[in-house]
């Protein structure tokens, strides 16, 4: 059986062109996937740094509440026992 080597090299320049075009699709879609990697990377740290904003937010406003508990309770404290002292003189 003769070989033809011109379409055994002609196969394989075809082969090797399919080859190299996949690799640039391939090449394409890593670019296209990283960018998408960068942008959801950038969002979390966005996110994150909002999170953080609320957490302190949420932690002033336990401080301010308790504070104002506590008031709220001195207050309480005071009025009851004028009243408690008030209700005995008469």
């Amino acid at each position: 059986m003769e070989r033809n080597y011109d379409e055994i090299i002609s196969d394989m320049l075809i082969e090797l062109h399919q080859l190299h075009r996949k690799g640039i699709e391939q090449d394409e879609r890593n670019a296209k996937f990283d960018k998408r990697l960068d942008f959801t990377i950038k969002r979390m740290v966005k996110a994150e740094n909002r999170m953080e904003l609320v957490d302190k937010k949420l932690e002033q406003s336990i401080k301010e509440q308790r504070e104002f508990s506590r008031v709220q309770n001195e207050i309480n404290k005071y009025f009851l026992k004028e009243i408690r002292k008030n209700g005995h003189k008469k």
